[in-house]
Order: C-alpha cells, then sequence, then structure tokens
C-alpha cells in the first residue's frame, strides 16, 4: 500500500482545521507500512488501521510529525477519521452465492476496509460471527457464519484473498479474518503453492468451531396436544420426515416458519419440513441450549409443543407458567410446566451444582439439587435473612413444593419445616443423617406423611454409619433422640412402627 499512498502534501496540511474533514480511515498491512513514520494501530494479526487525508485523486498517510504539529493526540485522530469515514456513506451489498456458500461482496467506497469494523451494522452477522477478507482496497467479502456451509466459505473467501492479493492494486492482506461481537481476529492463514493452489488453515478455536458446526441439532415442533408423549411425538417426527404429506401447514406453525425466515439467522434455524402435522427444524452449533431456548420462547404462544430429538424431551406449553428455569445440563427454559417439573425432578442431578432453578429474579428462587439420594430445596426471598433450607428423599415433596411457589400457591411454606441458612454451613454433602431425619419427620399434610418404615429401612444407607439389624431396637440412632425431637410426627411414627414390627395374632 506505500508505493499507493500520495505522500506529497497537495494543500497546507499544517492546520488541523484545514484536513479535518479530509480525515479518513483505511485498512494496510503492518508488512507493508513497516518502516513508515505513519500513525496507526493494530487490527488484527497482519492489518493495522491508518489516517488518510483524502482528496480527489490522492490519499496522504497521516504521520507522526503531522500530528505533532496539530497537537492532537492519536485516539482523537482516529476518532474523527471513524466519524468521517461512517459519515460519507454506507457500503453497497451484493450476494453471491457458491456451492451453497453464500456470501457477501461489500463495496463502493475508497475506505471499503475500514468498514470492516462496522460490519455488524450490514446483515452479514450470523449465529456465531461473520468470516471476512481485504485482501485489498475497494472490495470486503464476507459470510455469516451459521451452519455447515462456513467450512465451504472460509475455503472459497481463502481462495480469493490468496489470488487477489497477488493481483489487485493496494493489497492488503491474504488471511481469512473473524468478526464477533464488535471484534476482529484471525480466523486462517492462507499458502499459495508454485501451482497457484491455495491452502487454507483455519485457527484452533475456528476449527473447532467448524466441527461442532457440521453437527445437526433437530427439533419437531407440533401443535400443543396433538400427541400425549413424547414417544408419540417421536414417532410423529419420523413420519414427516420419510413421508411428508404435503398438506396445508397449520396456520401457527406456518407464522412460525415466516419469522424464522425473516430472522432465522439470528438462531440459525431452517424449517427442513412443514406439513399439516408440524414442521422439523434444524440447527447447527455447539451450544444446544441456546437453540432450546430460543425455539421454546418462538413457540410458547403460538400453542406449539417442541420435541428435543436428541434428548427426548417434550415441551408442551399447555398449563405453563412464565417463570426462569435452569437445568443442571446448562439448558435455560421461559416456562415451567408441571409435567417438565417431573422430569427435571427425577433425572440425574450433577453433585455439585443446583440442578434445577426456577426463578422470578436474581435473588427470588426456589432450587433443588440432589446428593447421595438426598435432596435439598432451597427458597431466597430476596436477601440472606429471607434464604431457607429443607432436605427430604422423596422426589414428590420437591415436585410439590417446587410447582405450588412458581404457581403462587402458599402452600408451599408450609408442607416442610423450613430452616434458615447458616452462611457458614457446608450444605447438603456434609449434613447429618439425624438433620435429614428430622426434616423429614417435620413434614406436613397427610399426602406428604412419610413411609416411615420405608425411611427407616433406607436411612442409613443415606447417611452416618450402616446399622447391624434391621430390628428396631437395634438401631444405630437411639429412640430416645427421636424423641427428643418434641415432634407429634415423631411419636406417631414410632408408635406406627411398634406396631408394624409385632405379629398380629389374627394372623398366627
Amino acid at each position: 500500500m506505500a508505493d499507493q499512498l500520495d505522500y506529497r502534501d497537495p494543500l497546507d496540511a499544517d492546520e488541523f482545521a484545514t484536513v479535518r474533514g479530509l480525515l479518513r480511515t483505511r485498512f494496510a498491512s503492518s508488512d507493508i507500512l513497516a518502516g513508515i513514520e505513519t500513525v496507526g494501530r493494530l487490527i488484527a494479526p497482519g492489518i493495522i488501521e491508518v489516517v488518510v487525508i483524502e482528496q480527489l485523486l490522492t490519499a496522504e498517510a497521516v504521520t507522526t510529525d503531522q500530528i505533532d504539529r496539530w497537537q492532537i493526540d492519536t485516539s482523537e485522530l482516529f476518532e474523527v477519521a471513524e466519524a468521517n469515514t461512517r459519515a460519507a456513506g454506507r457500503l453497497e451489498l451484493e450476494w453471491r452465492n457458491y456451492n451453497e456458500a453464500h456470501f457477501a461482496i461489500l463495496s463502493g467506497s475508497d475506505s471499503a476496509s475500514a468498514h470492516s469494523k462496522w460490519l455488524g451494522d450490514y446483515p452479514v452477522i450470523g449465529t456465531y460471527g461473520a468470516l471476512f477478507v481485504v485482501s485489498h482496497e475497494g472490495n470486503v467479502y464476507a459470510h455469516p457464519i451459521i451452519g455447515p456451509n462456513a467450512l465451504t466459505a472460509m475455503i472459497l473467501l481463502g481462495k480469493v484473498a490468496a489470488n487477489t492479493y497477488r493481483s489487485e492494486p493496494q493489497p492488503i492482506s491474504p488471511a481469512v479474518y473473524w468478526w464477533r461481537d464488535g471484534e476482529i481476529g484471525l480466523g486462517a492463514i492462507t499458502e499459495s503453492e508454485p501451482d497457484r493452489t491455495v491452502e487454507v488453515r483455519p485457527t484452533p478455536e475456528l476449527e473447532a468451531l467448524l466441527t461442532s458446526l457440521a453437527v445437526t441439532c433437530e427439533f419437531a415442533v407440533l401443535p400443543a396436544g396433538a400427541v400425549d408423549n413424547a414417544l408419540d411425538a417421536l414417532e410423529q417426527y419420523r413420519r414427516m420426515c420419510t413421508a411428508p404429506d404435503n398438506c396445508a401447514v397449520p396456520p401457527a406453525v406456518d407464522d412460525l416458519i415466516a419469522e424464522i425466515n425473516r430472522n432465522g439467522g439470528a438462531v440459525g434455524f431452517v424449517a427442513a419440513v412443514a406439513d399439516s402435522r408440524g414442521a422439523v427444524l434444524h440447527t447447527w452449533g455447539p451450544n444446544r441450549g441456546r437453540h432450546l431456548l430460543a425455539v421454546l420462547k418462538l413457540t410458547k404462544n403460538r400453542d406449539l409443543a417442541v420435541l428435543d430429538v436428541e434428548t427426548g424431551h417434550l415441551y408442551d406449553p399447555h398449563g405453563h407458567v412464565e417463570v426462569r428455569v435452569t437445568v443442571g445440563d446448562g439448558r435455560s427454559l421461559p416456562y415451567l410446566t408441571h409435567a417438565l417439573l417431573e422430569d427435571f425432578v427425577v433425572a440425574a442431578a450433577d453433585p455439585d451444582d443446583p440442578f434445577l432453578v426456577v426463578a422470578r429474579a436474581d435473588d427470588i428462587y426456589i432450587r433443588t439439587r440432589r446428593h447421595e439420594r438426598v435432596y435439598e430445596i432451597e427458597h431466597r426471598a430476596g436477601s440472606a435473612s429471607e434464604h431457607f433450607r429443607v432436605y427430604t428423599r422423596r422426589h414428590k415433596v420437591v415436585r410439590d413444593v417446587i410447582w405450588a411457589w412458581a404457581c403462587g400457591d402458599p402452600s408451599w411454606t408450609d408442607v416442610v419445616q423450613w430452616r434458615r441458612v447458616d452462611p457458614t454451613s457446608p450444605g447438603l454433602e456434609a449434613a447429618s443423617g439425624l438433620e435429614i431425619l428430622q426434616d423429614e419427620l417435620s413434614s406436613t399434610g397427610s399426602d406428604l406423611a412419610p413411609d416411615v418404615l420405608a425411611l427407616f429401612d433406607s436411612f442409613p444407607a443415606v447417611r452416618d454409619m450402616p446399622i447391624p439389624s434391621t430390628d428396631l431396637t437395634d438401631l444405630a440412632i437411639d429412640p430416645a433422640i427421636l424423641r427428643d425431637l418434641a415432634s407429634a410426627h415423631t411419636e406417631e411414627a414410632l408408635q406406627i412402627a411398634e406396631a408394624e414390627t409385632t405379629d398380629d395374632p389374627d394372623e398366627t
């Protein structure tokens, strides 16, 4: 680029006010400008951003001597130049398609390369950003990263960059760059062979993403209530994939597909099949949770159920409560139903983290986790002083308490004996067996009464030391300790246990 910039002084550039309106930014090769006292700042490996004084036929690069005379700092210089570049107008955009990999050509300015910093202003950003090349001044080639076609696009862009870098005036870089969240990084390097073939090698990070994008995730969308369970939904999905009926699509599904077609690039959805029974959506990428959350948000108010084909979960919004739900594998859901809650509570739990959190706000939530067959339930009502906990071995208690909390039913406050959380308490992993048993026996409500014999039978396997005998008189826990719990439930439990372990005379 150095030989393309005019370093003559076509106007009196000693006064900043004289040149202020002519300042523009451009990208340039860090190699080509090496050794020249030009003001520049690094954008990505191989690329720097420079400021030029742009006139009709010349573009004079601003030097360090000039900004010394203007008595301004570098940050102010770039701020003015970038504002002028953007104010001069947007680039023109033209879409091309090659081997099913679509890409955009942005052009129409002598400072087109500089607009790479603002790719987010153009409709070329996919779920995972965009790949682009600035091999020479005047054109920017970009591809939105959405699905598996990104690999083809990367190879194509790399070949374009390598070939035009050698042949076009004002060369900048032969590499492929990765724009994401307003930042630019290296995506792939290119190497040209003597036979003019081009090898394109992605960075490890981009290669990992492209590999993950080769994996397809599928969701079946069905009218809510059309199937009774996940197995029926899976069978419906199989029939849609193997034998589409070519009948009219239900209005709710048709509306969903129309929104996906308008905004699908933002979430990476493609409607693969659609007929009178529903639709099959394909998505790509490593973040299944993000895709699931997006499709649930799109369907919950359209009276549509969603089958996650890989996990076999059926999300039917009928009777849902709009709360924030997070489960242990990272999934986030925009609502909760009684059926989903039952599924989550009995599912395998992560022993280290809450595997189910239901929240109305960051500090207003109820959550549960499981460790060694014991559930911990905690709820917080806005502050540390309103943070409570209880232990139980029965998933029905967990389900009923959380569902009542989610629905605003105040019964959840009474069915278990809540204890304020001590900030120094080690929590579930270190809870004593006696503490867990006390919580069980303190539960209220006939439908929540513990099965005492089952509790006693399994209790030693849960916490503390094993017992040598199943005879209640040989229990490692002294019955006197149970009586000291001062609970009517305790006395009743012991009476029932003693009665049921005595031979019934009528049966002898």
